[in-house]
C-alpha cells in the first residue's frame, strides 16, 4: 500500500508540473483550443487525483502519449514566436531611435527662416547684377552667400525630378539674354525685376542628380522665374517648362522618412499583438484533432491502446516549426 501511495503521489506531482507548463503555453498563445485542452487535461488530472481507485498509471500514460508531445510542439513554436517578437521589437527600437534623431535635426533647422534670408540675398544679388549690366561697370561680386543655401539645404529639402522634367526646366536657348562674367539673365526678366524693385520670393527648389534649380515668385506679380544654379542663369518660367513638376513649398524629406518609420512601427506593433495568437494551419489542425480526441467519452478506456494515438502524435512530431 505504501508503495502504491508513493507511486500515486509521484504521478500526481508530475502531472501537476505538466499542467503548469500547459497553462503557461495556453496563456502565452491565448488560443481558445489550447485553453480548452488545458481545461480538459485538468479535468482528467482531477479525476485521477480524487479517485484513488482508478489506475493512476493511466494518467501517467496519458501525459506520456499526449501531453508531452503537445507541450514539446508548442514550446518549440513558442521559441520561434519569441524570436519573431524580439526581432520586431529590435526593429521598432531602431526605427524609434532614428525618428528621434531626425526630429532633433529637423527642429534645429528652421527652413522658413533660411528662406527669408535667402530671398534677401537673392534680391541683393539681382540688384547688383542689374547695376553692372546697366552701367557696364564691373564691381566686386560673389555668389557665395546665395549658393550656400542650396549647398546646405538641397539634399534635405529640394524636390527630385526626372531627367526630362529637369531638362525642360533649365533649357531656354531661344531667349534673348544679358550676360557678363557672373550670370546670364533673360532681358525681359531683368526689366521686370527692376520694375518690381527686385522683391522676390523663393517658391521651391528642384534637383536632379545633384544639379539644382530654384523657382521664384515676384512679390507683386503672379509670374515665376527660374534660377539655374549650375550656369548662374535666370529665365521666366513658362507653363511648358514646368509641365508636370510640383512647384509647391518644399518639405523636409526627413519628415517623409519620419512618417514612414512611424507607420512601419505601427504595423510592427499590430503584428506583435497578433504574432503569438496566430498559429500555422497545420498546427491548428493538429490542435483541433488533439482536443477532439481527448474530449471523447471513451478516451480513457483507449489510453492503453497505443495504436489509436499514433496518427495525432505523428502529426505533432512531423511539424517543422522552423519553417513557420
Amino acid at each position: 500500500m505504501e508503495e502504491q501511495e508513493a507511486i500515486f503521489a509521484q504521478v500526481i506531482r508530475e502531472s501537476d508540473k505538466r499542467l503548469l507548463v500547459l497553462k503557461m503555453l495556453a496563456n502565452f498563445f491565448n488560443h481558445k483550443d489550447l485553453f480548452a485542452v488545458y481545461v480538459r487535461t485538468k479535468v482528467i488530472h482531477n479525476l485521477f487525483q480524487s479517485n484513488k481507485n482508478l489506475d493512476v498509471n493511466k494518467l501517467d500514460l496519458f501525459h506520456v502519449q499526449y501531453t508531452s508531445s503537445l507541450t514539446d510542439l508548442f514550446q518549440k513554436l513558442k521559441k520561434a514566436k519569441e524570436q519573431q517578437y524580439l526581432l520586431m521589437a529590435d526593429e521598432i527600437y531602431i526605427n524609434s531611435d532614428l525618428v528621434q534623431k531626425l526630429e532633433k535635426e529637423s527642429e534645429a533647422r528652421n527652413f522658413s527662416d533660411e528662406v527669408r534670408r535667402h530671398n534677401q540675398n537673392m534680391g541683393t544679388a539681382l540688384k547688383q547684377l542689374y547695376d553692372m549690366l546697366a552701367t557696364n561697370v564691373t564691381v566686386p561680386f560673389s555668389w557665395a552667400t546665395v549658393m550656400l543655401f542650396s549647398s546646405r539645404l538641397a539634399p534635405e529639402f529640394y524636390r527630385e525630378v526626372s531627367t526630362e522634367q529637369f531638362d525642360l526646366l533649365v533649357k531656354h536657348d531661344d531667349k534673348k539674354v544679358y550676360q557678363n562674367d557672373y550670370a546670364i539673365i533673360e532681358r525681359k526678366l531683368l526689366g521686370r525685376l527692376n520694375i518690381l524693385n527686385f522683391r522676390v520670393k523663393f517658391a521651391c527648389g528642384i534637383s536632379h542628380d545633384n544639379a539644382y534649380a530654384e523657382v521664384y515668385d515676384f512679390m507683386d506679380s503672379n509670374d515665376k522665374f527660374v534660377f539655374i544654379n549650375g550656369t548662374k542663369s535666370f529665365y521666366f518660367l513658362s507653363a511648358d517648362s514646368a509641365k508636370d513638376i510640383d512647384l509647391s513649398k518644399n518639405l523636409s524629406n526627413k519628415a517623409d522618412i519620419i512618417m514612414g518609420l512611424q507607420y512601419k512601427n505601427d504595423l510592427l506593433r499590430d503584428k506583435q499583438a497578433t504574432v503569438k495568437k496566430s498559429l500555422p494551419k497545420d498546427v491548428e489542425g493538429v490542435l483541433a484533432a488533439y482536443l477532439e480526441k481527448i474530449s471523447g467519452v471513451d478516451f480513457l478506456d483507449d489510453l492503453q491502446n497505443v495504436d489509436e494515438q499514433t496518427n495525432i502524435l505523428r502529426a505533432m512530431l512531423n511539424i517543422n516549426i522552423n519553417s513557420k
